[in-house]
């Protein structure tokens, strides 16, 4: 036993000394590339690190709104600074054994993260209004700008020749398209007919075209999300810059390290963690505070959010594109009634809650909130012939009730049907396509969709499992988990029969009482 201890303290030391022997050498590397930097950077009051670096293409737009060359830059984002340089003395592709060969890093520009600002849901600097004007109004091929003659490298060659290309290809589309209406047009004040020239064909031609404009239109919503647009704050004025990056999702990591970062210098972060000294090898993240607010003050009685929900749906746009958009339904109670507060989560700079609606139950306090998602496979709908079939909020009350709620736009506060229970509920859970619900007399009741794929709200399957309330149910993989006095017991969730089951033991007091809980 001495010895196995002695190992194992061992193995921990050694991972703890290569563990910072790694973050060492990372410093080091790090101290190293800000030297080869040539410029300052700025100060720093603590330990500077190095959070990502990436390749990026900044993107410089003429008056007309056109690129008109590329450059090719690295952006460094540390832990307190965003650093722009660019990379000189690459080694290629034939130098690949050539270590001697270092890249040399020119600074560019530094700014504080607190001085740059990531501009959301705007076209400047996209393609998306490069189709109109003098694309379309100029029959020779367009060019959205000259190379320059000192930037001619491969990488930005193929870069801006992706985008004169979907640009142009866009515009052509929709000349054709324009042409070919036209053309439709007239074919019915034709004096005879001719093989090949009717209105059948026509519009087939015109279904083509759609199409690949459609196909052009996410080509270029792709590359359009790929830009990354920051305002980088210079002492009385403000400087907007666009990089194209390598993907959508490069920059969407981009711009969470960035609010973390942010998030991290915040005072209300700094003394929010005390990691002891020897446990600081820890590499995971710790949870930052954002902000809070209040889901609702009571001037008499004292509140609290006991419970709530969160899900995602795909909403429909304008444009015929699913947008996911996330809801947060929050319930607060003084224990007479409770508040439920409905908001959608709107990322940018920061995570942000925006207020949609409160719905109250004034005679009652919801005991759980679940939601149920339904047969449309994530996409927002509102099937008024069918509602039982769409997704659903299911609350479950302390007066022997479920109240069923539209869970798409959820600010109206649609109840779809209700459901009456012998007793009290006191928890629920979705798992395997059934809604199995906790009742305080030891049982569960298990609703099911019928042959109808709507939910049948009125014949559950009832499985005694005690006589004391079930406390706590918990899904796993094909079964569940439900707590009731001392008893645990597993459930198969597609049969619905117990597993197993097992009890906890006694505290050694004997006076003490004993409720199973799991969380």
């Amino acid at each position: 036993m001495a010895l196995q201890l002695a190992l194992t303290t061992l193995e921990s030391l050694a991972e703890m000394l290569n563990e910072r022997k790694r973050e060492c050498e990372q410093a080091a590397a790090f101290r190293e590339k800000l030297r080869a930097v040539g410029g300052k950077i700025g100060k720093s009051e603590g330990t500077r690190m190095l959070l990502r670096e990436d390749d990026v293409q900044r993107l410089e737009f003429n008056s007309a709104g056109q690129i008109s060359r590329t450059k090719g830059r690295r952006l460094l984002l540390l832990n307190d600074r965003v650093v722009c340089v660019t990379v000189t003395g690459r080694p290629s592709e034939t130098d690949v054994g050539n270590n001697n060969q270092m890249e040399r890093l020119s600074l560019k520009w530094s700014a504080h993260v607190s001085e740059v600002e990531v501009v959301e849901g705007t076209s400047t600097g996209t393609l998306a209004r490069l189709t109109s004007a003098n694309t379309l109004t100029n029959p020779k091929k367009t060019s959205l700008g000259k190379t320059n003659s000192t930037a001619n490298s491969t990488s930005n060659s193929v870069d801006k020749q992706m985008a004169e290309n979907l640009a142009q290809d866009m515009g052509d589309l929709m000349h054709d398209f324009d042409v070919v209406s036209r053309i439709n047009s007239m074919i019915g004040t034709l004096k005879c007919s001719y093989p090949g020239l009717t209105s059948d064909s026509m519009a087939g031609i015109m279904d083509q075209i759609q199409k690949s404009i459609r196909q052009k239109d996410d080509e270029m919503s792709w590359l359009d999300k790929s830009c990354l647009q920051l305002v980088v704050k210079r002492k009385d004025k403000a400087e907007p810059l666009t990089f194209q990056m390598r993907s959508p999702a490069v920059k969407q990591d981009w711009v969470v390290e960035l609010r973390l970062a942010r998030l991290a210098l915040d005072p209300n972060n700094s003394p929010g963690w005390d990691i002891l000294e020897h446990t600081k090898s820890i590499t995971g993240r710790l949870p930052l505070y954002v902000k809070h607010l209040s889901c609702y003050h009571s001037e008499t009685k004292n509140t609290e959010i006991v419970n709530g929900t969160s899900y995602t749906l795909l909403v429909p746009t304008p444009t015929r594109t699913l947008r996911p958009v996330t809801y947060v339904w929050a319930n607060a109670t003084d224990g007479i009634s409770s508040h439920i507060k409905i908001y959608s989560v709107q990322v940018n700079q920061q995570i942000a809650l925006k207020d949609l609606g409160t719905t109250v139950l004034s005679s009652c306090c919801a005991r759980s909130i679940v939601y149920v998602p339904g047969t449309s496979g994530g996409v927002a709908q509102s099937n008024s012939d069918n509602p039982l079939r769409t997704d659903l909020v299911w609350i479950a009350t302390d007066d022997r009730r479920i109240l069923l709620y539209a869970a798409s736009d959820p600010e109206k506060g649609f109840e779809v049907g209700r459901i009456v229970l012998p007793v009290d509920p006191s928890c629920q859970i979705y798992h395997c396509g059934k809604v199995f619900v906790g009742l305080v007399n030891g049982s569960v009741s298990v609703f099911r969709r019928d042959h109808t794929v709507n939910w049948d709200l009125n014949n559950p399957q009832n499985i005694v499992l005690g006589s004391d309330p079930i406390t706590c149910l918990i899904p796993i993989s094909g079964a569940l988990y439900a707590s009731t006095g001392r008893k645990i017991l597993m459930l198969d969730a597609w049969s619905n029969s117990v597993v197993r089951s097992f009890t906890a033991n006694l505290e050694e007091n004997p006076a003490s009482t004993f409720q199973g809980s799991m969380a």
